[in-house]
């Protein structure tokens, strides 16, 4: 299979995904949006969340921010 077949079978969703400022690597980090998820509702204080998360998916506190910031506004379809 080609790429360019991969691309048409899923432009829409690749168009959408795109208008919305998600990426594609998003995916990665489902977790880590459960986990911050899991962690406000027992009431842990964001910069402890943040620091957390970055040590435990090996990315940057910034990182943390923005990927929760872009996984967790609201979208209309």
């Amino acid at each position: 299979m080609k790429a360019t077949e991969i691309l048409k079978i899923g432009h829409e969703l690749l168009k959408i995904m795109s208008e919305l400022d998600l990426r594609v690597s998003d995916y990665k980090f489902l977790g880590m949006k459960a986990d911050y998820d899991r962690m406000r509702n027992n009431k842990e204080k964001v910069d402890y969340i943040n620091a957390f998360l970055a040590n435990k998916y090996n990315v940057s506190e910034s990182t943390v921010k923005r990927v929760i910031r872009r996984l967790s506004k609201e979208v209309r379809v």
